[in-house]
């Protein structure tokens, strides 16, 4: 589908320029998440992926007569849609706007900004807000990236105790994609949970980080199995010929996953995995396998998983007096996953004595969708400043019923406090750590290594 800036909007932003205080000659809005969402702080990513898509195109007399159009078919009359405003962008070229934003891969605690949006041209104003709509998603990669960031956070603790630090960045997997709403948000989910795991099975995440953000490479899968292909082989003398097939097509030393709950996945492991025929298989191959046993309850599967793994491959204590199974081989859980049941998992094992190095997850709607939405952190975007006549004047939304509603005034800037960030008035004391991303037409790109090492810090 064709992007149309003018009316990718909420339908009433349509009629606003008739609405304003008469001789409104600028406009500056800002974007945070309030205060009161799910997490204290966000990871903030996305706004890049936005601009490029949407505010970099000029806009043509065919999207002015399309906006006219739909705006009629909208409303039922011609009055209510601004063509002199789009016919002077269209001859100027660009969107006379400037964005700035804070650099993306920052954790920045709630209730500060992490963007403006403010009008050039004084016959813009009273159209910027029209913009507003679909800057607002930037609330979906942000929200997604600090869900992982929390994840992230909440298994470390049990990796730097039972097992291999090295192994965090892959122990969990974005699943998500099949389950997203459309590729556009699959893709811009994937990049945020990408800030800060490597494990990935969506692919359009990998593009949109060479697209939008110049770094290739940065998602990693392996060889796995679905049921497709296990039960192509049916059941039976099928399942060894299934996993013989795995053996005898992989590189000796890459990682496979195998799929192993299309009959029972209790017995697939007693009697195909632990046959002299294929453990010895594995045994005397590189490359590490893990078993998938999606089907019922993830802890006692998982478990029960292991436990036989223990019985066919034993298993030592490593350097933390942890259990691994030997011979590289482990499992992999990829169904009921989402951030609370992942640490459940994870500490699960771990009461009976197993290393986190045995295990990996695979999450999706759970990663990417199940319970996220804009009020998951709060997302707003507020006017609060502008120009009346060129002469500057504040706004500030407070309303009396919900005072976690109020808004910021003034131009603002943010600024490093106490280890931390701080929104303030623009002519207080303090460098801006804001950037512009776009002016009047030019945009100034980020590049995802930026993104990546302030994720890290």
């Amino acid at each position: 589908m064709r992007n149309n800036i003018i009316i990718d909007t909420d339908a009433y932003k349509i009629t606003h320029h008739l609405q304003y205080v008469n001789g409104l000659t600028k406009l500056y809005s800002y974007g945070e998440p309030r205060s009161g969402g799910r997490f204290p702080t966000v990871s903030y990513i996305g706004l890049q992926m936005i601009v490029k898509d949407n505010f970099l195109t000029s806009v043509t007399s065919e999207m002015i007569d399309e906006a006219e159009e739909e705006s009629y078919l909208t409303f039922g009359t011609d009055k209510y849609f601004n063509r002199s405003t789009w016919e002077r962008v269209k001859n100027l070229g660009y969107l006379p706007i400037t964005i700035r934003t804070l650099p993306e891969g920052l954790e920045v605690p709630v209730s500060n900004s992490l963007f403006t949006l403010e009008s050039t041209e004084p016959w813009f104003a009273t159209a910027l807000n029209s913009l507003e709509s679909v800057m607002m998603h930037v609330w979906y990669p942000t929200t997604i990236g600090t869900n992982s960031l929390y994840i992230l956070r909440d298994i470390k603790p049990l990796v730097e105790k039972t097992g291999t630090l090295a192994l965090l960045p892959f122990m969990v997997n974005d699943f998500g994609l099949r389950g997203a709403t459309s590729l556009e948000s699959g893709g811009r989910a994937g990049v945020g949970h990408l800030l800060h795991f490597m494990g990935s099975d969506n692919m359009t995440s990998s593009r949109f980080i060479k697209d939008y953000y110049g770094f290739k490479g940065r998602a990693k899968s392996v060889w796995a199995t679905e049921h497709s292909v296990a039960t192509s082989y049916g059941p039976g003398r099928g399942e060894f010929d299934y996993v013989n097939a795995q053996l005898d097509r992989a590189p000796d030393d890459a990682i496979i996953s195998l799929v192993i709950d299309s009959y029972d996945s209790i017995n697939f492991v007693k009697n195909v995995i632990g046959s002299e025929e294929i453990k010895n298989r594995i045994i005397n191959r590189k490359g590490r396998i893990v078993l998938r046993p999606d089907s019922g309850d993830p802890k006692y599967m998982v478990l029960t998983i292991l436990n036989l793994l223990e019985e066919i491959f034993g298993s030592y204590a490593n350097e933390k007096g942890y259990k691994v199974i030997n011979y590289n081989v482990g499992v992999i859980q990829g169904d009921g996953m989402k951030r609370e049941t992942i640490l459940s998992l994870y500490k699960h094992i771990i009461e009976y004595g197993w290393s986190t190095d045995n295990l990996v997850v695979g999450s999706g709607g759970g990663l990417l969708q199940e319970g996220f939405t804009r009020d998951t952190e709060r997302f707003a975007i507020k006017a609060s400043h502008g120009e009346l006549n060129h002469i500057p004047f504040n706004i500030q939304k407070d309303p009396k019923t919900d005072p976690t509603k109020k808004s910021k005034t003034g131009e603002l800037k943010v600024v490093s406090y106490e280890s931390s960030y701080r929104t303030i008035r623009k002519e207080e004391e303090g460098e801006d750590l804001m950037r512009v991303l776009l002016h009047n037409g030019d945009f100034y790109p980020d590049k995802f290594e930026n993104l990546l090492k302030r994720a890290a810090i």
